[in-house]
């Protein structure tokens, strides 16, 4: 399966980030999966970039990281939903491949995310196992009531949104393969 991460990061932000829980998520991800990273922050269009990334690429899924739902700082305060909406739009539009939704931002209100942002699957906290076994679940045709924390669509009624609760234990990041940051760096561009 081919799978395209974005980083939705925006360059409003006060400082840009290395998309690091993203780059876990891939890390994560069985080697079976080809993994492609689209990093939204530095991109003048965020949706005309998107839509070449998603056209050039032809994935199979695409999991968009969301940082931030709002932002509050010293330029003043402002909604990042109409953004994420319109990431979303953008993948729908020019691709018929699930989108999943995760990243600090959507753990805010994932519930309330899903229904307003029509993604396919939310992942919310840590998604360094959850994702995987979410890629695994759909390749399988599996259930998806065994992946903690997964938010996701009702086959019988699509505007139902079902949700998986969180596992009971915390993750233990020594388990985890680590990030190549060089895929994200602007430092090795």
């Amino acid at each position: 399966m081919k799978i395209l991460y974005v980083s939705g990061n925006r360059q409003k932000l006060p400082e840009a980030v290395i998309p690091l829980g993203l780059l876990y998520v891939m890390a994560n991800t069985p080697d079976n999966h080809e993994r492609l990273l689209t990093d939204l922050c530095f991109e003048p269009d965020a949706r005309s970039a998107l839509e070449l990334s998603i056209r050039s690429n032809q994935p199979d899924l695409i999991a968009i990281s969301m940082r931030n739902i709002q932002n509050n700082d010293y330029t003043g305060l402002s909604d990042n939903l109409d953004y994420y909406a319109g990431l979303v739009e953008v993948c729908k539009k020019n691709s018929a491949a699930p989108v999943v939704l995760g990243g600090a931002g959507f753990s805010v209100m994932p519930l309330e995310l899903m229904n307003r942002l029509q993604a396919d699957y939310g992942i919310s906290g840590e998604g360094e196992q959850a994702f995987p076994k979410l890629l695994a679940a759909i390749e399988a045709d599996e259930g998806f009531e065994n992946i903690g924390a997964l938010y996701y669509r009702d086959q019988n009624d699509p505007n139902q949104v079902r949700q998986v609760p969180a596992p009971p234990d915390f993750l233990n990041m020594d388990t985890l393969s680590v990030p190549n940051r060089s895929i994200a760096d602007p430092r090795y561009f």
